[in-house]
């Protein structure tokens, strides 16, 4: 279903190292199930999430409309392919030396994959007995994204539970994506200005609000710019400097992405 993953995030298509890790791989799936995804993205009318800040709509592995929605095709057994101790274990040891390096995660060793999200008592429990044990608690995060016209995702850094995060574009197909010149609808990272007067820079990050984004703008630039383009996977480690967001999108069709997180609960 994918193409092979390189072992070293130096190997991808494109890998920047400050002030964020930054990776790209083009060509991630086999080019028919790419299509075949793109084809049965989820219909907007069965995502019940909303964020104020932007409207952006979303639907993940939290929601029981998401498992319902993958019984029997094909993102089913995308996700099953990915809900796995074994590709979880890839994805770690692919990003394990970059880790090391970020202060927040300096102690981050063991884990323990939770393949499901759950509140019940049994899971709080056997979370703070692994706590006690040194092990961190580790969620795969599974998230549908639709953009409409005039909204956006306001500039952020992540919350301080996130570990990574990979990011697949799904624009309409190449022709209607020129023709709509989408391609500059991707993900914005960004950097302090040089002479920038306030240091936002933070661990525990939450959506900016309108005058939040106001004083970021004011002190941080865009770096990098990810490419809205198809069957490319993006991704990015979380660090107290991660700032991104996506501009306010200004065409009338709607911009699919799928968000793949790695959690520390």
């Amino acid at each position: 279903m994918i193409n092979e993953i390189p072992n070293r995030l130096i190997d991808f298509d494109i890998f920047i190292e400050k002030p964020i890790y930054i990776f790209e791989k083009k060509n991630f799936f086999e080019i028919k199930d790419y299509n075949e995804l793109r084809n049965n993205f989820p219909k907007e009318q069965i995502f019940p999430g909303f964020h104020d800040k932007g409207e952006k709509i979303f639907l993940n592995n939290k929601h029981e409309e998401f498992y319902k929605f993958i019984e029997n095709n094909i993102w089913g057994k995308f996700y099953n392919f990915l809900n796995r101790k074994e590709f979880i274990i890839l994805l770690i040891d692919l990003i394990s030396p970059q880790i090391k390096k970020i202060e927040n995660r300096k102690n981050f060793k063991k884990y323990y994959y939770n393949n499901k999200f759950s509140n019940t008592l049994f899971n709080k429990v056997k979370k703070k007995l692994l706590k006690i044990a040194n092990y961190e608690n580790i969620r795969l995060g599974f998230e549908f994204s639709i953009i409409k016209k005039n909204c956006y995702i306001p500039p952020h850094c992540d919350t301080e539970n996130k570990l990574l995060s990979l990011m697949i574009y799904f624009p309409p197909e190449e022709k209607l994506a020129q023709k709509n010149d989408i391609h500059d609808y991707g993900t914005n990272f960004y950097n302090k200005k040089d002479g920038a007067k306030e240091n936002l820079d933070i661990w525990e990050s939450k959506y900016l609000d309108k005058n939040n984004s106001h004083i970021f703008f004011e002190n941080y630039e865009v770096f990098y710019k990810s490419k809205f383009e198809e069957n490319k996977l993006v991704g990015f480690i979380k660090n107290d400097k991660s700032w991104h967001d996506v501009s306010i999108f200004e065409k009338n069709i709607l911009r699919k992405s799928l968000n793949i997180n790695l959690y520390i609960e």
